[in-house]
């Protein structure tokens, strides 16, 4: 089964306007966020490991700190730009400033 036929993953969205290279930054996000391992088999074969790795560090990921870690260590990505990227996800409180 396809991903992308998933309301699991895709809850939001009108599936049939999905296009797998057009859409491929918020398809890989999802599935990052809330695939099952069939998902991820999926995702490996469609896209390249280079397009899955910009989107874990792109700056407006939504992975949360956990995830972007696991995913960090998954794909190998060096450590110090896991490190920037979660230090970075950490904001000041706007009434501390």
């Amino acid at each position: 089964m396809s991903p992308l036929t998933k309301k699991t993953l895709f809850w939001d969205t009108n599936v049939e306007n999905l296009d797998v290279v057009k859409h491929k930054r918020y398809i890989i996000e999802r599935i990052l966020q809330f695939g099952d391992i069939d998902d991820y088999n999926w995702m490996r074969e469609t896209y390249s490991k280079e397009e899955i790795i910009n989107v874990i560090i792109e700056e407006r990921s939504p992975l949360n700190p956990r995830s972007l870690n696991f995913w960090c260590q998954q794909f190998g990505v060096k450590e110090s730009i896991c490190t920037k990227k979660l230090l970075a996800k950490t904001q000041e409180l706007f009434w501390v400033r």
